[in-house]
C-alpha cells in the first residue's frame, strides 16, 4: 500500500508541475509553442537524470544506504521551495531562448523534479525486494494513472480556479506530503529487508535474465520516436490555434494513456488491432498534411481528431512494441533508464536539431514513417500477431490466414507503406518550396516569403508565419505603398491613423506597434511621424527588411525594438518613462496563436501608461478559432474606456484580408468622427453578456474557442 500511494503521489506531482511552470514562464518568451517543447525537453532530461540516479544507487548501494541517501537529498531539496520563478529570471535578450528556459527551470524546479522522477523506478525496485513474488511493472501503470489524473485536472480544475502563484504554492506543499509518504515506504523497507541484492523465491532461468543486445537499442529508438511524435503533433496543433495548457495536456494525456495500456497487461496491446489501425490512419494524416502545406484552412476539430488520434495510435505502437521487449525485473531500472534516454533524445531532436535541419515541422510526417519501419523491425525481432481464434478460424477455412496474419506479410506492408509515405514527404517538401523566396525556422516558428502572380500587375510578396498571412506587398511601383492585408485604409488601424485628430491637424503621430510582420503599417508614415515596432523574433526583422520595403522606406523614422513587446515596454517605462504614444497597435501573433500575456489587465495598465491622455489603443483580434470580442470589450469597461468594433471584409484583388479590430479610447473627437462611426459594427450580445477579465495570474482561453 505505501509503495502504491507514494508512487501515485509522485507521478501526480511530476506531471502537475509541467503545465504549472510552463504556463508561468510562457509570457516571458512571447507565448511561442516552442516554450512548451523546450519545457518538455527539460522534463525528459530531468526524468533521465532521475532514472539514472535510481539505476546507479540500486546497482551499487545496499538497500539501507539507498534509503539514507535518498531521504537526505529529499530533505535538502526542501530548501529550494517554493518553486515560484523570480521576476529577476525574466530574459534580457532574445538570442538563446531555449537555453535560457532550461537554466531557468534548473534553478527553480530542477532538483525537486529530478528527485521525484527517480521515485517510480526506485520504489519499484524497493517493492521487488519487499515482495519478490509480485511483478513491479504494474506499479508503473499506476504511476501513469497518477500522471494522467494530474494532467486532466489542470485545465478543468486547477487552472480555472487558482492563480499561478497559488498553484506553485500548492505544488510545493504537495511536495512536502510526498516526502512524508516516501519516508513511510522507506521506513517499512528499512525495517524488514536485509542488505542483500535483489532475489526472488523462484530464481529466473538464466536465459530469461539475459538481455538480447538489440533490445536496449529498440527500447531507446521506440521511446525516442514516441517523444518526437508527441512534440511534433503538439507543435502542429499549437502553432495555428493557441499556446495554452489545454493543447499541451490533451496530446500529453494521450501519450501517457499509451503507457498505461502498454504496461498494465500484455493483453491490452494487440498487434492484430493496433498495427492495422496505424496503417489505416497514416493516409488520413497525410491527406490533411497535404492541405496544410498548400495553406488550406482545415477545421479545428478535424485537426485535433486526425492529428492527435493518429499520434495516439502511432505512439501506442511504439510503446506496445517496446513493452513486448521488456526484460525481467532483474533489469528493471536499466530498462527504465533506456526508456527515459529515448524520451530525452526525442526531445532534443525536436528542440535543437529539427529547427536547424528542417524548414518546417517535417519531424511530424517523418516520425510517422519511422514508426512504420520500427514496427516492422520489431515484428522481425519478436514475431507473432496474436490474432483472436474466432477471426483466425474464419480465415483458415479459406486458406487466406497465411497471408492475413503472417508477420512476414505485415512486415512487407509496413515497409512498402514507409517507402510510399517517405516519398510523399519528399513531394510535400517540393510543393512547400514552390514560389518560396525564403523559409526560416527558429524557436518562434516557421516564416516563409511566397511570391505570387509573377509577371502580372498584381505581382506580390506574402509573408507567412505557419499557415497565417503576416503581410502582403505588391511589387508594382504604383501599388507598392498601398496598405494591404489586415491594415487597409478601412481597417481598425487604418481608421485610427487616418482619422486621429493629430493627423487631421497635420501634426506628427507617435505610433507604437507590438508585432512587426512585414511592416505594412509603415505605409501610413508621414514626414513628421515616428513609428516604433516591438518584435520578439529577430529573423522577422531581417526578412522584412530583405523582401519588403516598408521598414527601409521609413528610414530613421521607424525603430524596431527586439524583444517581447510587453517586457520591452516595462523596461522602457522603468528606465526612460512613458513613450507617450498617440496610437498603440497590438498586433502580435505566433502563427494564429494569441499571446495571452499581451491581453491581460496588467498588460493594458502598461499600455495606458505609455499612451497620451487622448491616445487610441488598436487591438487586432482576427482569428480562425478564438472569439476574443468579449474579453476586449470587458477590458475596456474595466478601465472606463469607450470601445468600438471595426470589421473589414476580404478583397483579394487589393490584397486585403478580412480583419477585426477593437479601438479603445476616450478621445471623443476621434471616437465620434463620422468617418469612424461609418465603419464600426455593433458589439454582439455575447460580448456584452460575458463578464471576464484576464490577469497575469489567471486566464482561460478554452472558454473563447469557437
Amino acid at each position: 500500500m505505501q509503495f502504491a500511494i507514494t508512487i501515485f503521489i509522485s507521478a501526480f506531482l511530476l506531471f502537475q508541475v509541467q503545465p504549472i511552470i510552463a504556463r508561468y514562464i510562457l509570457p516571458w518568451y512571447g507565448g511561442s509553442p516552442a516554450v512548451w517543447s523546450t519545457c518538455m525537453l527539460f522534463f525528459q532530461v530531468g526524468l533521465l537524470v532521475g532514472y539514472s540516479y535510481a539505476h546507479v544507487i540500486s546497482k551499487y548501494l545496499e538497500t539501507k544506504k539507498q534509503i539514507i541517501l535518498h531521504f537526505t537529498l529529499l530533505g535538502l531539496s526542501l530548501l529550494l521551495l517554493p518553486i515560484t520563478p523570480s521576476e529577476a529570471l525574466k530574459p534580457d535578450s532574445v538570442d538563446s531562448p531555449a537555453i535560457d528556459i532550461i537554466f531557468l527551470l534548473l534553478s527553480t524546479v530542477g532538483i525537486p523534479y529530478m528527485l521525484i522522477s527517480s521515485t517510480g523506478p526506485l520504489l519499484q525496485q524497493w517493492f521487488a525486494k519487499q515482495y519478490p513474488d509480485k511483478s513491479p511493472y504494474r506499479l508503473y501503470s499506476l504511476s501513469n494513472i497518477g500522471s494522467l489524473l494530474a494532467l486532466l485536472t489542470y485545465p478543468f480544475i486547477i487552472e480555472p480556479n487558482f492563480g499561478l502563484n497559488t498553484q506553485t504554492i500548492f505544488w510545493s506543499i504537495g511536495y512536502g506530503i510526498f516526502i512524508l509518504s516516501c519516508g513511510w515506504a522507506g521506513m517499512v523497507l528499512y525495517k524488514s529487508v536485509s542488505n542483500l541484492p535483489l532475489t526472488t523465491k523462484q530464481p529466473e532461468p538464466i536465459e530469461e535474465q539475459k538481455i538480447n543486445p538489440l533490445d536496449p537499442l529498440l527500447w531507446v529508438v521506440f521511446s525516442a520516436c514516441g517523444s518526437i511524435l508527441l512534440l511534433a503533433a503538439t507543435n502542429f496543433v499549437c502553432q495555428d490555434v493557441a499556446v495554452i495548457p489545454f493543447f499541451w495536456i490533451l496530446p500529453l494525456s494521450l501519450y501517457l494513456l499509451t503507457f498505461i495500456i502498454a504496461f498494465d497487461s500484455p493483453r491490452w496491446y494487440m498487434r492484430w488491432f493496433w498495427i492495422p489501425a496505424l496503417i489505416l490512419i497514416i493516409p488520413r494524416i497525410f491527406g490533411l498534411l497535404e492541405g496544410h502545406y498548400e495553406l488550406d484552412d482545415p477545421e479545428l476539430m478535424e485537426q485535433i481528431i486526425i492529428y492527435l488520434g493518429g499520434m495516439f495510435i502511432a505512439v501506442m505502437v511504439c510503446h506496445g512494441e517496446m513493452v513486448r521487449l521488456k526484460p525481467s525485473a532483474k533489469h528493471l531500472t536499466f530498462f527504465y533508464l533506456m526508456v527515459s534516454l529515448g524520451g530525452a533524445i526525442g526531445g532534443m531532436f525536436v528542440t535543437f536539431i529539427a529547427p536547424e535541419i528542417f524548414s518546417d515541422f517535417w519531424e511530424w510526417p517523418i516520425g510517422l514513417v519511422l514508426v512504420l519501419l520500427l514496427a516492422g523491425l520489431s515484428l522481425i525481432r519478436k514475431p507473432g500477431f496474436d490474432v483472436p481464434k474466432l477471426i483466425s478460424t474464419k480465415f483458415t477455412e479459406s486458406k487466406l490466414s497465411v497471408w492475413v496474419v503472417s508477420p512476414t506479410c505485415v512486415v512487407i506492408v509496413l515497409v512498402i507503406g514507409a517507402v510510399y509515405f517517405g516519398l510523399k514527404v519528399t513531394e510535400f517538401q517540393d510543393s512547400f518550396s514552390e514560389d518560396v523566396l525564403a523559409s526560416n525556422r527558429n524557436f518562434y516558428g516557421v516564416i516563409r516569403v511566397i511570391e505570387s502572380s509573377k509577371g502580372r500587375s498584381r505581382h506580390r510578396y506574402k509573408m507567412y508565419h505557419g499557415q497565417i498571412n503576416h503581410g502582403i506587398q505588391f511589387q508594382n511601383s504604383k501599388l507598392k505603398r498601398k496598405p494591404t492585408s489586415y491594415f487597409s485604409i478601412h481597417s481598425g488601424i487604418g481608421l485610427a491613423i487616418r482619422r486621429h485628430p493629430k493627423r487631421l491637424n497635420y501634426q506628427g503621430i507617435h505610433l507604437g506597434i507590438i508585432g512587426l510582420g512585414s511592416g505594412t503599417i509603415g505605409t501610413y508614415l508621414k514626414p513628421k511621424d515616428k513609428f516604433v515596432y516591438y518584435e520578439i523574433d529577430p529573423d522577422v526583422e531581417r526578412i522584412a527588411r530583405k523582401y519588403f520595403t516598408y521598414l527601409n522606406d521609413g528610414g530613421e523614422q521607424i525603430d524596431v525594438v527586439l524583444g517581447d513587446g510587453r517586457i520591452s515596454m516595462e523596461k522602457e517605462l522603468k528606465e526612460q518613462g512613458s513613450r507617450k504614444f498617440d496610437i498603440l497597435a497590438i498586433d502580435a501573433f505566433s502563427g494564429d496563436a494569441i499571446p495571452i500575456h499581451l491581453l491581460t489587465k496588467e498588460a493594458f495598465e502598461l499600455y495606458f501608461q505609455h499612451l497620451t491622455s487622448d491616445g487610441v489603443i488598436a487591438v487586432h483580434i482576427s482569428n480562425k478559432y478564438v472569439d476574443l470580442e468579449p474579453l476586449i470589450y470587458n477590458v475596456a469597461k474595466e478601465f472606463n474606456m469607450d470601445s468600438v468594433l471595426v470589421e473589414e471584409n476580404r478583397n483579394r484583388s487589393k490584397g486585403v484580408k478580412g480583419s477585426t479590430w477593437v479601438l479603445i479610447s476616450n478621445n471623443q473627437k476621434f471616437m465620434q468622427h463620422p468617418r469612424v462611426l461609418a465603419y464600426i459594427e455593433p458589439w454582439p450580445a455575447s460580448a456584452q453578456q460575458k463578464r471576464v477579465i484576464w490577469t497575469d495570474d489567471y486566464s482561460n482561453l478554452v472558454e473563447f474557442l469557437d
